[in-house]
């Protein structure tokens, strides 16, 4: 009767051996729930240093665009000594908008009709966030000087001094004004 008692007794230890965990199993249990190494502090540098350079950058160029409006008008005078200042034929006027918001303009009028319209004549340029007029009065009569800005693209002039600033000025579009009267 032994054999029987055996046979069941071996087959009682065989009974579960297919759910036996794999070798080294304890191993990686333990490193999986090990507590991770704690990171150097100079990784949380890296992020609160980047941090900063963007609202550096962020604020710089906003407070940029919070600049109001400023027109100057600077002159050089032509190939003829004149005395006292004001402007005479042949002069060099340059018209400077700086300040304002994103989109600028600087318009020109000879006895209320457009001579100038920058951007986009030959005589305009761009220094840095400046817009700049570049002319040479060559005729006799009063100029007026029109810087604008907008935050949204300032619309193309039709030529004629009030329509210009009526059109803008219903837009929103924030102007500053320079009169010059030639001899």
């Amino acid at each position: 009767m032994t054999e029987p008692i055996a046979r069941i007794e071996a087959a009682l230890k065989r009974l579960g051996e297919e759910h036996e965990p794999p070798v080294g199993w304890e191993a990686r249990v333990l490193a999986a729930t090990a507590t991770p190494k704690a990171k150097p502090w100079w990784w949380f540098a890296f992020p609160v240093v980047a941090l900063a350079v963007i609202a550096i950058v962020v604020f710089a160029w906003h407070s940029t665009l919070d600049q109001p409006l400023q027109l100057s008008v600077d002159r050089e005078k032509g190939a003829v000594a004149v005395r006292g200042d004001s402007a005479h034929v042949g002069d060099i006027v340059h018209a400077k908008a700086t300040g304002g918001s994103r989109y600028r303009a600087v318009w020109v009028y000879r006895e209320d009709h457009l001579v100038v319209a920058c951007p986009g004549a030959p005589q305009c340029r761009r220094d840095g966030k400046a817009t700049i007029a570049d002319l040479v009065l060559d005729t006799i009569g009063e100029y007026t000087i029109v810087a604008l800005t907008s935050s949204s693209p300032v619309p193309a002039p039709a030529g004629q001094l009030d329509a210009d600033l009526g059109k803008t000025a219903e837009m929103g579009v924030h102007q500053e004004h320079k009169t010059l009267k030639v001899r």
